[in-house]
């Protein structure tokens, strides 16, 4: 089993304006795994667009704290599928307009990422097979994700 390095960095989301239609401005935190953006990763493989906001977002201090439990295995995912929602729509949070999604596992050394998939509520979710697992030590898992989510 090859431990995997966990990181983020910020996403942005420009926002603006037109013919009566707003976009949100966004900042969020995008997950890197050893280096790469898993946003990028998943986009490439399942195709689609990349118009998503990671799930720790800038002024939304209650939805981090949940998204924290979620992924510390602490509190049950917010999917019907048992999947922690890591990239979701930047205009509302909503899964219905279509999330990624990742099952979570704790192990003795630390915590595994697999079984991804596109999901949005109503369709069965759609697994992206070439994307994980990964394995992350415990205690630089929790770290990476107590930073990602002070974002």
């Amino acid at each position: 089993m090859n431990i995997s390095a966990l990181t983020h960095q910020q996403l942005f989301r420009p926002g603006s304006e037109s013919n009566g239609c707003t976009v949100a401005e966004r900042y969020s935190a995008d997950f890197l795994i050893d280096g790469e953006s898993l946003l990028h990763t998943l986009v490439k493989i399942d195709g689609g667009h990349a118009d998503f906001m990671g799930c720790f977002v800038k002024g939304f201090a209650e939805a981090a704290a949940k998204a924290v439990a979620m992924l510390f295995l602490q509190a049950p995912p917010d999917s019907a599928s048992g999947r922690v929602l890591l990239y979701i729509c930047p205009e509302c949070g909503d899964i219905g307009c279509g999330a990624y999604s990742v099952r979570i596992e704790k192990t003795d050394i630390g915590y595994s990422w697999g079984d991804f998939a596109y999901e949005n509520g109503y369709e069965d979710p759609r697994v992206i097979e070439a994307a994980g697992p990964f394995f992350f030590e415990r205690s630089a898992y929790e770290s990476a994700i107590s930073c990602a989510a002070a974002l």
